[in-house]
C-alpha cells in the first residue's frame, strides 16, 4: 500500500466516524440528559471501559514492535502495510487518554448547583467525552479488523 492510500483510508475512516457520531447525537440515539441523570456511574464506567480497551491497543502495539525482527513482519513494515495499524492504535490511545481526563474532570466537579452557563459546559464536556470514546472505539475496531487482514497475509499458503 502506498503512503497516500494509507492517509486516504485514515482520513476517510474518521470522516465517516464523525458523520455517524453527528447522526447519533442529532437523532438522540444517546440521551445526554440520561447521562446527566446517571452522573458518576456513567463516568466511572467510561473510565473503566476506556482504560481496558486502551490497554488492549497498547498491548497490540507492544506486540507489533516486539516482532519487527521477523522477516515477514519487517517486510510488511518496510512496505507500509502496518502504517495505519499503528496510526489507528496511537489515535485510539490518545482518544482514550483524553476520555479518561475528561471523565475525571466531570467526576471532580459538581455543575448541578451552578449557573446555566456551567451546566452547558458540563453538557459540552459530555459530548466531548462521548466523541473521544467513539473515536477510540472506532480505532479499536479498525485495528482489530486490520490485524485480522495482516494475520491472513502472514499465514503460510499451502
Amino acid at each position: 500500500m502506498s503512503k497516500t492510500k494509507n492517509y486516504i483510508v485514515l482520513v476517510s475512516f474518521f470522516i465517516l466516524l464523525s458523520i455517524v457520531f453527528v447522526i447519533i447525537i442529532h437523532f438522540n440515539f444517546i440521551d445526554v440528559d440520561q447521562i446527566l441523570y446517571l452522573k458518576n456511574d456513567f463516568h466511572y464506567n467510561i473510565i473503566t471501559l476506556s482504560a481496558t480497551i486502551g490497554g488492549f491497543l497498547f498491548t497490540g502495539i507492544s506486540i507489533l514492535i516486539s516482532i519487527l525482527d521477523k522477516e515477514r513482519i519487517r517486510r510488511l513494515w518496510d512496505n507500509n502495510y502496518l502504517d495505519n495499524l499503528y496510526r489507528f492504535a496511537f489515535i485510539g490511545l490518545s482518544a482514550y487518554a483524553m476520555n479518561v481526563i475528561i471523565a475525571f474532570a466531570l467526576l471532580c466537579n459538581d455543575f448541578s448547583n451552578n449557573s446555566a452557563q456551567l451546566q452547558n459546559l458540563e453538557k459540552n464536556l459530555i459530548y466531548i467525552e462521548l466523541l473521544t470514546f467513539w473515536v477510540g472505539f472506532g480505532s479499536f475496531v479498525f485495528c482489530s479488523r486490520y490485524l485480522l487482514i495482516i494475520i491472513k497475509k502472514l499465514k503460510p499458503q499451502n
